[in-house]
């Protein structure tokens, strides 16, 4: 692979979220279990990986994400996502909460208010899909950054869910500049990786190369001995 841009590497991603969105929009799904069934098939077929770190919990529901943000903004689809809310709850009330966090409205109220408690899990799947949009290209770093900034001052009780989650968004994007050949040796890695660390105010968040390592080789199909080589892994 050569020098990519980062659009590049996620190419495949979206145009088989956009061909999804062809199905979603002939009625094919009737509950959300169906699309999420429907998600894992064709990823498989594709050999593509859902956005992911180290764990598979409920990661095939959680890849909805991007399919919610690609029929959102890559497809203007805005209102027909309300049209098929029964496929996308947990999304649009995630998008909403997001919304107000940006207009500077209290996370825990705003969490409360969309989903009815302030439950961890949905904690994490708002930023799961202003992560999302990131990665996509359809969301600034620095509001995805004061996002995150507001819900760890709103939970201080998460505060080691929030490094976990930190730990996984520096790797995710490192893997990125890796196997789009803009990051090409350990020198490159450090500094981009300490770089990451301040921006995030992630000092103790920083993540271990062989967890970086992982992300390239499974998600973006970098071949073992190239990432290996970057990350001065044996």
């Amino acid at each position: 692979m050569g020098l990519l841009g980062l659009s590049e590497l996620h190419k495949k991603r979206i145009e088989v979220a956009v061909n999804i969105w062809g199905e979603i929009l002939n009625g094919s799904f009737s509950s959300r279990e169906e699309l999420v069934s429907y998600l894992e098939e064709v990823y498989r077929t594709n050999r593509l990986e859902p956005i992911r770190g180290k764990t598979k919990i409920n990661i095939w529901d959680k890849e909805l994400a991007t399919l919610y943000v690609v029929g959102k903004y890559g497809l203007a689809l805005e209102e027909e996502l309300y049209s098929f809310q029964n496929l996308f709850d947990i999304e649009v009330k995630a998008d909403r909460t997001i919304s107000a966090v940006l207009e500077g409205r209290d996370p825990r109220t705003t969490l409360r208010e969309h989903f009815g408690s302030e439950d961890e899990d949905h904690v994490f799947r708002v930023l799961r899909l202003a992560m999302t949009s990131v990665v996509l290209g359809f969301m600034d770093e620095e509001s995805f950054i004061k996002i995150l900034a507001e819900f760890e001052k709103a939970f201080p009780e998460l505060r080691e869910n929030f490094a976990s989650f930190k730990r996984f968004y520096i790797a995710f994007r490192m893997a990125e500049m890796i196997a789009s050949g803009k990051i090409r040796n350990r020198i490159e890695k450090e500094a981009y990786k300490h770089a990451m660390c301040v921006k995030l105010n992630a000092d103790k968040s920083a993540p271990p190369d062989d967890f970086i390592r992982d992300i390239v080789v499974s998600t973006f199909r970098v071949p073992e001995h190239r990432a290996n080589g970057v990350l001065r892994m044996a």
